[in-house]
């Protein structure tokens, strides 16, 4: 009973298989620079320009904790 069941229950899976010829190469060369060129052809302007302004936002809000520490370093040197 259970292998009339398990026989209804199984499914046949083909694989194909492309086989080239030795010494024929592919159509389209896939290099880092055709990568690059699909992805910034799809990115939009003004995504750049929202993600480029959010990051000098960031480079700003970290340089302000560099300047103080030296601030504080440069006063304390100065008083020993």
């Amino acid at each position: 009973m259970a292998a009339v069941y398990y026989n209804r229950m199984m499914k046949v899976i083909t694989v194909k298989r492309i086989v080239r010829a030795v010494g024929r190469k592919s159509a389209r060369k896939i290099t880092f620079n055709s990568i690059r060129r699909d992805y910034f052809a799809n990115e939009t302007k003004w995504q750049f320009a929202i993600e480029a302004f959010l990051f000098g936002i960031i480079v700003i809000i970290s340089t302000w904790p560099i300047f103080t520490v030296a601030d504080a370093l440069n006063q304390f040197l100065q008083r020993s």
